[in-house]
């Protein structure tokens, strides 16, 4: 009990004794206490304004004096914030500044002009736009006339010329979602908008026959307006597969003077067996015809009366007839030289330039001529001087390939070797050890020596 009447007083004196040292100026408010500590600022700032020395202290200051001290510090206070930014006044501080023009009351006056109000619109103002609809509207017209006009010549070509191919043929036309026909399910398959194909099989003498019709390009309006200026006619590209025991070996081709050059330079079998190229006149045709023929024999067999009378007669609509039992294709560029030979077929090709309707009565004469040689091909037979020939020939060609073919390998060899030793060069140049590059440099001297040195062969003779 007197511990706890001991504790109650030590509390009531201490709260006595912090009452007495309270400041009575402060009013009672919440940010009293700031307002002490930034006047204990204020004071601390005058303060190092001054030199270091020890204040007197002194006692029973009286209250005027105390106001009038702070008044005084007031001042002093007020004089130091504004001459914080006294520069700002002083002219010479900005000396050579150009002083900013004075802003006058008056408004800025805007001027609206008057535009005119067009109730019509200008439109000359669109020229390029018509133009560019004018060719839109051209070109779509184009095409749909274009691609009407080819399918019309596909279904005349299949009124006109189908019986006889069913009459040869077993299976005629192509089956399909994408087929042009004159009713029946059977006809020609669209490769595209001006090309057409269609497969013939089941006839003896071949393993089929394919037809491309390859018209112009209606549908295209620059190939139209390019048509005017160099006009190429619609053809008839015919493509047939012999059999093994359908031919024998030789190649033969007659065709326009410039249709024949071009293809003696560019396909490979004509270039190779075909090297001479004789006027057809010497054989009974138009001067306009060049004759290429591996063997005379052959060529003689091949034009009889019946076929030169017709490539006589039929002849602006022939444009080549080529007949080959080594035939590759157009001739392998020597940048892609390859190590495999190229494969070979049997086949008859020949096309025809269609007249201006789309192949009317004039083809089906070739037509018939088509299938006269194909018989013709199968009952020919050459002699055994001239079977000997061609054959000496052909395995004269594949010597000649397989040292060709050598070579290109040898060569390929060379420069891999070349890139690997490059390779080695550089990771030996590249390693830190000057022992192992000595080393290396050696080695490489003694390989390029060891190449010039001419090769000497030994000759052991025995002792009598």
């Amino acid at each position: 009990m007197q511990l706890l009447l001991l504790s109650v007083a030590l509390l009531l004196s201490s709260a006595y004794v912090t009452r007495g040292y309270e400041d009575t100026t402060l009013e009672d408010d919440d940010f009293a206490e700031f307002e002490q500590f930034d006047s204990d600022d204020d004071v601390t700032v005058t303060d190092f304004g001054e030199e270091e020395k020890e204040l007197p202290v002194h006692k029973n200051v009286p209250k005027d004096q105390f106001e009038t001290n702070s008044d005084i510090e007031d001042e002093i206070l007020v004089e130091d914030e504004d001459n914080e930014f006294e520069h700002f006044q002083d002219p010479e501080e900005f000396e050579g500044f150009q002083d900013s023009t004075p802003r006058s009351s008056e408004q800025p006056k805007i001027t609206i002009s008057k535009v005119p109000i067009t109730v019509r619109p200008r439109w000359d103002a669109y020229w390029l736009e018509g133009i560019l609809c004018c060719a839109l509207a051209a070109y779509a017209l184009a095409y749909a006339v274009g691609r009407a006009k080819n399918t019309s010549i596909a279904v005349n070509f299949l009124k006109l010329h189908k019986p006889l191919l069913e009459d040869n043929f077993t299976l005629v036309g192509e089956t399909g979602a994408d087929v042009v026909s004159t009713g029946d399910d059977r006809g020609w398959r669209r490769e595209a908008e001006h090309v057409f194909t269609m497969w013939c099989s089941g006839r003896v003498c071949c393993e089929g026959m394919l037809l491309t019709l390859k018209l112009i390009k209606r549908q295209d309006l620059v190939h139209v307006l390019l048509g005017v200026v160099r006009p190429s006619p619609d053809t008839l590209m015919i493509r047939v597969e012999l059999g093994k025991d359908d031919c024998d070996p030789f190649v033969f081709c007659v065709g326009q003077k410039k249709i024949a050059t071009r293809l003696a330079k560019e396909m490979q079998d004509l270039s190779v067996f075909c090297p001479e190229r004789r006027a057809g006149d010497k054989h009974g045709l138009p001067n306009s015809m060049n004759v290429l023929s591996e063997c005379a024999e052959a060529t003689g067999a091949l034009l009889d009366a019946r076929v030169c009378g017709a490539l006589a007669q039929y002849h602006k609509h022939i444009q080549y007839i080529h007949i080959s039992d080594r035939y590759s294709g157009p001739k392998q560029m020597e940048e892609t030289a390859t190590t495999k030979p190229p494969d070979t077929e049997r086949v008859l090709l020949a096309s025809f330039a269609l007249g201006p309707d789309g192949g009317g009565e004039e083809l089906r004469p070739l037509l018939l001529l088509m299938f006269y040689l194909l018989d013709k091909i199968k009952r020919l037979r050459l002699s055994k001087e001239a079977l000997a020939k061609c054959e000496k020939r052909r395995q004269k060609v594949a010597e000649a390939w397989l040292r060709g073919a050598h070579a290109a390998r040898q060569e390929q060899a060379a420069q891999r070797r070349e890139e690997k030793r490059k390779q080695e060069k550089e990771r030996i140049l590249a390693e830190d050890d000057p022992e192992k590059q000595r080393r290396w440099e050696l080695k490489e001297q003694k390989r390029q020596q060891k190449r010039k040195t001419p090769k000497m062969k030994q000759l052991k003779v025995k002792a009598l």
